[in-house]
């Protein structure tokens, strides 16, 4: 498992289904399995819940723990590859057509917002391979970046006009550390009374490892100012000074990104979108406009064609074109009219 470099989420799935068929088998050794055991584990955890999709999944991982145990002399064959189950067949996250994208695109409402989205779209990039973009691996004038996809294979992106100008809008001068951080609003301080007096209290944030200070400021007593003219001088002096929380050297969360994008897509009328959806949307809509699946496959970082297949879908448009273009019905007819 760790030889093979999968990816945490991967490994807690394993670790799940061994875990869960050792303790199926109780005293019995791993070593003296049949298919029937195999077979009698997949019911089990079925009757107890488990979909089709789940039980394919721990079927898939005994046939990896026992071809090991195998190749290393533990067993003489492999039982799980004598059981047979039906495959499981899923579309996955339908792309979004050109007219959904453009709602998305105009529901953003903030500079990382419109970066996010717009970036997405135009790479095709997995959520991990966005999470530890830096801006030293973006080229803003040949408009391409260097991601580090699985197994930490690098490869070069290339994204739109439009997505250039909204990185260049949301990274505002910046020149290292991770393109997409959190947002660091202004403070708005806190305002109380303190031994009759009008004070607002906010963090003056100093270099690393300095202690913790905090800076207040009084805007009268309150025998002479009311609490309204004190709040207006509160949001007076936050608007003059504009004091800031620092950026933190830190990329955004999987979590975080999720949570924009359901924010993003409430806003736009959508449901159930996903980075992994503007993924599928990517493959889908550049082969809809004549880009060849070996390209594709090139620009996502896929090893297998196959896969790539599975995302770049002819959208219905695209179909009905190339079917009143292909199909000879009509040039019959106009053949046999001359």
């Amino acid at each position: 498992m760790f030889a093979m470099h999968y990816k945490q989420h991967t490994k807690q799935i394993y670790r799940k289904v061994l875990h869960g068929f050792a303790g199926f088998l109780g005293r019995k050794s791993v070593a003296t399995v049949g298919h029937v055991d195999v077979q009698r584990y997949l019911s089990k955890i079925s009757i107890d819940g488990a979909s089709l999709e789940s039980v394919y999944r721990a079927l898939g991982v005994l046939r990896l723990f026992y071809d090991f145990l195998n190749l290393g002399g533990v067993v003489n064959y492999v039982a799980p590859r004598f059981v047979k189950l039906r495959r499981p067949w899923s579309e996955g996250p339908r792309p979004l057509t050109e007219p959904q994208v453009q709602k998305l695109i105009s529901a953003t409402q903030t500079p990382r917002e419109r970066a996010l989205i717009e970036f997405f779209y135009a790479t095709g990039c997995r959520l991990s391979e966005v999470l530890h973009l830096k801006i030293e691996d973006l080229d803003l004038d040949a408009r391409s970046a260097r991601v580090r996809g699985k197994l930490g294979k690098v490869r070069t992106v290339m994204f739109t006009k439009t997505s250039a100008d909204a990185l260049r809008g949301y990274i505002d001068g910046r020149r290292k550390g991770y393109v997409f951080v959190q947002d660091r609003p202004i403070q708005r301080g806190c305002l109380f009374l303190e031994t009759r007096k009008w004070k607002v209290k906010w963090r003056p944030y100093r270099r690393p490892g300095a202690p913790k200070r905090h800076r207040d400021i009084c805007f009268g007593s309150a025998e002479r100012v009311t609490y309204e003219d004190a709040r207006k001088m509160h949001e007076e002096y936050i608007e003059r000074h504009k004091p800031r929380r620092p950026i933190r050297n830190l990329p955004l969360s999987q979590v975080c990104i999720r949570h924009i994008f359901r924010g993003i897509a409430s806003r736009a009328g959508l449901k159930n979108v996903t980075p992994h959806t503007l993924r599928r949307t990517f493959a889908t809509h550049l082969y809809n406009h004549g880009a060849g699946i070996e390209v594709i496959k090139v620009l996502m970082g896929h090893v297998w064609l196959q896969t790539t297949m599975n995302y770049a879908r002819m959208g219905e448009d695209q179909l009905g074109r190339v079917f009143d273009r292909c199909h000879p019905r009509e040039k019959l007819n106009e053949q046999s009219t001359s």
